[in-house]
């Protein structure tokens, strides 16, 4: 069942309602598989019809949403295969751009990163003001997002990263599904790591240590599934 969302400011009423349901979608409030109603959407997010459509059909585009003629519109289901090829497209770009770095990185992208991964380390080690797990995740997801833009900017491809993290929609919600606190550290964990690489200017690390990182949780998947 999709919560409300607080609006941004200035933000109009087809954004929020593509951001909140959303939000909702790949924090699993809306499960896969679960009937959308636009009454019900709208009535919640309290918006027309039409924003709650407009933001359908977007989400139908990003395989987040299906409309079964005469049936319904249903959540889809986590699909492996495009989570799979946003971690291969998304592993090959930042391998590219990490070894770069390796040899030039811009001194303000790296305190960029620096600081990203220093708020990552109080998060894990002092939770401080988070009520539960599901809110260390949720604000981990913010700080890791970040920390790999930063990364696509630093080449000048933040529309690269913002196109990537959209069709890794799949990989996202694989992701919450095995979030645990122990999760999340190993995630911070292997972040500290990939700025060492950067810092030590270790190219030879950057493809094993990204692969883990990057495939990991694909892998943890299969074997949920058996």
């Amino acid at each position: 069942m999709l919560k409300t969302v607080l609006r941004l400011p200035g933000e109009n009423n087809s954004h929020y309602s593509y951001r909140a349901i959303k939000e909702g979608i790949l924090s699993l409030e809306l499960h896969p598989g679960e009937l959308l109603r636009v009454g019900e959407l709208s009535e919640t997010l309290k918006v027309s019809s039409t924003p709650i459509k407009n933001a359908l059909w977007k989400l139908q585009q990003e395989h987040l949403i299906e409309l079964i003629p005469q049936v319904g519109t249903y959540v889809t289901k986590i699909n492996l295969e495009l989570a799979e090829e946003a971690a291969s497209m998304w592993f090959d770009l930042e391998k590219k751009f990490l070894e770069m770095a390796c040899s030039h990185f811009p001194a303000d992208y790296l305190q960029q990163l620096k600081t990203n991964v220093h708020l990552q380390n109080i998060l894990v080690n002092q939770k401080s003001g988070l009520r539960n797990e599901k809110e260390l995740a949720n604000r981990f997801f913010e700080l890791d997002d970040q920390f790999h833009m930063i990364i696509f900017c630093s080449h000048e491809r933040k529309n690269t990263w913002k196109a990537i993290s959209q069709m890794a929609s799949n990989y996202h919600r694989i992701i919450t599904l095995i979030q645990s606190e122990d999760y999340v550290k190993r995630m911070v964990a292997e972040h500290n790591d990939i700025l060492s690489i950067l810092e030590n200017k270790e190219v030879e690390r950057v493809e094993p240590v990204l692969r883990n990182h990057i495939f990991k949780p694909i892998e943890n998947w299969r074997k949920l599934q058996g």
